[in-house]
């Protein structure tokens, strides 16, 4: 078998993941739901995405002739979440999950790349949570879905890469300064809208040859250095063509 890279190590101060960095499944889902912080009534729709999760088929991973990792499908620009100039020369695509001990280091990175590239570059998001790792992030990634019901996906998607943890309670405040009125947001999560989003971005995920969070690729092509703000800043910068 094919032993791809190990995830991308942060700097900074995000601490590292207690678990080890390989997804481990299991023939069941865990259970997501725990009704002494079921606030919401959301937890069950994450207990069926999670579910969902589970049973994505796996395909092929796409890699070229050296065994280097590509983007499958390749960026959609009518149905990617994309942050940034909609024909910019660059693309950031990153397989993320919100609540998980990588998320601050990511968000400091896409920042980072925004400031430097803002004409040259623009930011794609596909959801990779891991309810095995992270029971949390089903639940954060239907939060994201629900804000992008009201154009505010990249909004919340900003301020829930801001937070220190996964606490759930922390979701409505997050709302708040993201824009956007907790309680529809709230009810839309309760639906499950975005499930089908995030199963697809799953399968890409496995399709690109992706193991863990996060995971970049610049213009198509997996990026193999540190999860560093200028590093990737640098890495986006070289693969913008001359001026």
């Amino acid at each position: 078998m094919t032993q791809y890279p190990a995830p991308i190590p942060p700097l900074g101060d995000s601490e590292p993941p207690d678990e080890p960095c390989e997804r481990k499944r299991g023939p069941q889902p865990p259970n997501v739901v725990d009704f002494d912080v079921d606030i919401f009534g959301a937890e069950r729709a994450a207990a069926r995405l999670a579910q969902r999760i589970e049973e994505v088929y796996d395909r092929p991973p796409r890699v070229d002739d050296n065994g280097g990792r590509l983007l499958s499908p390749p960026l959609q620009p009518g149905h990617d979440r994309v942050d940034g100039c909609p024909g910019a020369p660059v693309t950031l695509v990153v397989f993320g999950a919100h609540a998980t001990p990588w998320s601050r280091a990511l968000g400091k990175v896409l920042q980072r790349v925004r400031d430097d590239h803002p004409s040259t570059a623009a930011v794609a998001w596909r959801h990779y949570p891991d309810p095995v790792a992270h029971p949390r992030a089903v639940l954060f990634a239907l939060a994201a879905e629900a804000a992008a019901a009201s154009g505010r996906f990249w909004g919340l998607t900003r301020v829930m890469l801001s937070l220190r943890h996964d606490d759930p309670q922390d979701l409505r405040g997050a709302m708040a300064r993201a824009g956007l009125d907790p309680g529809p947001t709230l009810a839309t999560m309760r639906t499950g809208l975005g499930t089908d989003r995030i199963a697809e971005d799953v399968a890409s995920a496995r399709a690109s040859a992706v193991i863990a969070t996060p995971a970049l690729f610049i213009n198509g092509r997996c990026y193999e250095g540190r999860l560093d703000p200028a590093a990737v800043s640098a890495s986006v910068g070289l693969a913008a063509p001359p001026s």
